[in-house]
Protein backbone atom coordinates (compact mmCIF):
# COMPACT_ATOMS: atom_id res chain seq x y z
CA UNK A 1 0.00 0.00 0.00
CA UNK A 2 1.42 3.35 -0.75
CA UNK A 3 1.05 5.82 2.16
CA UNK A 4 0.76 9.42 1.33
CA UNK A 5 2.25 11.77 4.38
CA UNK A 6 0.23 14.91 5.13
CA UNK A 7 2.44 17.51 7.24
CA UNK A 8 -0.68 19.04 8.75
CA UNK A 9 -4.08 16.79 9.55
CA UNK A 10 -7.24 17.48 11.04
CA UNK A 11 -8.91 14.82 12.46
CA UNK A 12 -11.69 13.56 14.95
CA UNK A 13 -11.89 10.60 17.42
CA UNK A 14 -13.88 7.64 15.50
CA UNK A 15 -16.66 6.12 17.40
CA UNK A 16 -17.01 2.84 17.89
CA UNK A 17 -18.93 2.39 14.59
CA UNK A 18 -16.40 4.36 12.61
CA UNK A 19 -13.29 2.84 10.87
CA UNK A 20 -10.81 3.71 13.47
CA UNK A 21 -7.62 4.92 11.16
CA UNK A 22 -5.55 5.22 14.30
CA UNK A 23 -4.66 1.71 14.58
CA UNK A 24 -4.88 -0.03 11.19
CA UNK A 25 -2.47 0.18 7.90
CA UNK A 26 -4.14 3.89 7.46
CA UNK A 27 -2.71 4.83 3.97
CA UNK A 28 -1.98 8.78 4.98
CA UNK A 29 0.75 8.97 7.36
CA UNK A 30 -0.80 11.51 10.62
CA UNK A 31 2.24 13.71 11.62
CA UNK A 32 3.17 15.48 15.06
CA UNK A 33 1.04 18.85 13.43
CA UNK A 34 -2.90 17.53 14.19
CA UNK A 35 -5.22 18.63 15.67
CA UNK A 36 -8.41 16.56 16.65
CA UNK A 37 -11.65 17.74 16.60
CA UNK A 38 -14.58 17.74 19.91
CA UNK A 39 -16.33 14.49 19.94
CA UNK A 40 -18.91 16.54 21.59
CA UNK A 41 -22.01 17.58 19.04
CA UNK A 42 -22.64 20.21 21.39
CA UNK A 43 -19.46 22.07 20.59
CA UNK A 44 -19.73 24.70 17.90
CA UNK A 45 -18.52 23.79 14.52
CA UNK A 46 -18.04 27.54 13.32
CA UNK A 47 -15.92 28.24 16.18
CA UNK A 48 -14.09 24.66 15.78
CA UNK A 49 -13.37 25.81 12.11
CA UNK A 50 -12.00 29.13 13.54
CA UNK A 51 -9.72 27.62 15.64
CA UNK A 52 -7.99 25.06 12.65
CA UNK A 53 -8.16 28.35 10.34
CA UNK A 54 -6.27 30.37 13.09
CA UNK A 55 -3.79 27.14 13.88
CA UNK A 56 -2.84 26.34 10.31
CA UNK A 57 -2.53 30.08 8.69
CA UNK A 58 0.49 28.86 7.17
CA UNK A 59 -0.31 25.45 6.34
CA UNK A 60 -2.82 22.99 4.23
CA UNK A 61 -3.84 20.87 6.02
CA UNK A 62 -6.42 17.83 4.94
CA UNK A 63 -9.32 17.42 6.94
CA UNK A 64 -10.66 13.39 7.80
CA UNK A 65 -14.10 13.26 8.08
CA UNK A 66 -16.70 10.45 8.99
CA UNK A 67 -19.77 9.78 7.75
CA UNK A 68 -22.58 7.34 7.70
CA UNK A 69 -22.43 6.96 3.69
CA UNK A 70 -20.70 8.12 0.58
CA UNK A 71 -21.04 8.31 -3.20
CA UNK A 72 -18.04 7.79 -5.26
CA UNK A 73 -18.55 11.63 -6.56
CA UNK A 74 -18.06 12.42 -3.02
CA UNK A 75 -21.54 13.29 -1.55
CA UNK A 76 -21.22 12.72 2.55
CA UNK A 77 -23.99 11.85 4.35
CA UNK A 78 -24.12 12.27 8.49
CA UNK A 79 -25.79 11.95 11.11
CA UNK A 80 -28.43 14.56 10.00
CA UNK A 81 -27.25 17.37 12.98
CA UNK A 82 -24.96 19.10 9.59
CA UNK A 83 -22.23 19.51 12.30
CA UNK A 84 -19.34 18.81 9.81
CA UNK A 85 -21.21 20.56 7.09
CA UNK A 86 -21.19 23.75 8.90
CA UNK A 87 -17.72 23.15 10.17
CA UNK A 88 -16.64 22.48 6.47
CA UNK A 89 -18.06 25.65 4.88
CA UNK A 90 -15.94 27.99 6.99
CA UNK A 91 -12.61 26.50 6.33
CA UNK A 92 -10.86 26.70 3.19
CA UNK A 93 -11.90 25.56 0.29
CA UNK A 94 -8.27 24.56 -0.53
CA UNK A 95 -7.99 22.07 2.41
CA UNK A 96 -8.49 18.81 1.27
CA UNK A 97 -11.67 17.17 2.43
CA UNK A 98 -11.18 13.06 3.02
CA UNK A 99 -13.99 11.04 3.92
CA UNK A 100 -13.69 8.16 6.29
CA UNK A 101 -16.29 4.61 5.76
CA UNK A 102 -16.19 1.17 5.75
CA UNK A 103 -16.51 -0.35 2.79
CA UNK A 104 -20.42 -1.18 3.28
CA UNK A 105 -20.80 2.65 3.42
CA UNK A 106 -19.90 3.25 -0.11
CA UNK A 107 -23.33 3.64 -2.22
CA UNK A 108 -23.02 1.95 -5.76
CA UNK A 109 -26.00 4.96 -6.60
CA UNK A 110 -25.40 8.77 -6.20
CA UNK A 111 -26.09 9.92 -3.07
CA UNK A 112 -29.03 12.97 -2.81
CA UNK A 113 -26.54 16.39 -2.20
CA UNK A 114 -28.32 19.09 -0.63
CA UNK A 115 -27.44 22.81 -1.19
CA UNK A 116 -25.55 22.89 2.03
CA UNK A 117 -24.00 19.44 1.63
CA UNK A 118 -20.35 19.58 1.65
CA UNK A 119 -18.59 16.84 -0.59
CA UNK A 120 -15.48 15.53 -0.05
CA UNK A 121 -12.34 15.12 -2.25
CA UNK A 122 -10.74 11.91 -1.35
CA UNK A 123 -11.94 8.73 0.70
CA UNK A 124 -10.44 6.42 2.30
CA UNK A 125 -12.25 2.89 2.88
CA UNK A 126 -12.00 0.24 4.56
CA UNK A 127 -12.65 -3.29 3.64
CA UNK A 128 -11.81 -4.99 7.30
CA UNK A 129 -7.96 -5.55 6.10
CA UNK A 130 -6.90 -2.43 3.79
CA UNK A 131 -7.46 0.62 2.71
CA UNK A 132 -7.83 1.98 -0.47
CA UNK A 133 -7.72 5.77 -1.98
CA UNK A 134 -10.57 7.35 -3.97
CA UNK A 135 -10.28 10.51 -5.92
CA UNK A 136 -14.01 11.60 -6.35
CA UNK A 137 -13.50 14.84 -8.35
CA UNK A 138 -16.75 16.51 -6.29
CA UNK A 139 -14.82 19.96 -6.18
CA UNK A 140 -12.47 20.18 -9.13
CA UNK A 141 -13.38 23.91 -9.46
CA UNK A 142 -10.68 24.20 -6.24
CA UNK A 143 -8.55 21.57 -7.01
CA UNK A 144 -6.54 23.75 -9.47
CA UNK A 145 -5.64 26.21 -6.33
CA UNK A 146 -4.59 23.26 -4.17
CA UNK A 147 -1.97 22.65 -7.13
CA UNK A 148 -1.15 25.82 -6.90
CA UNK A 149 -0.88 26.34 -2.77
CA UNK A 150 0.71 23.08 -2.28
CA UNK A 151 1.31 20.47 -5.06
CA UNK A 152 1.99 17.47 -2.83
CA UNK A 153 -0.85 18.42 0.07
CA UNK A 154 -4.17 16.80 -2.15
CA UNK A 155 -2.52 14.31 -4.42
CA UNK A 156 -2.81 10.34 -2.99
CA UNK A 157 -2.66 7.46 -4.90
CA UNK A 158 -5.92 6.45 -6.45
CA UNK A 159 -5.89 2.71 -5.68
CA UNK A 160 -8.74 -0.03 -6.42
CA UNK A 161 -11.65 -0.82 -3.98
CA UNK A 162 -11.00 -4.44 -4.01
Amino acid sequence: MVEKQYSCVISYLPLENEPDYTHTAFPLSIGPNYLELSSDKGSDPYAWAEKCVSTFSKDVPCVLVPGTRFDMSGTRHGKGGGWYDRFLSKIPSHWTRIGIAHKRQLSDQKLLRQAWDQPVDLLAIYDGSYWSLIETHARTDVRDARIELAPDAWEAPVLPLN
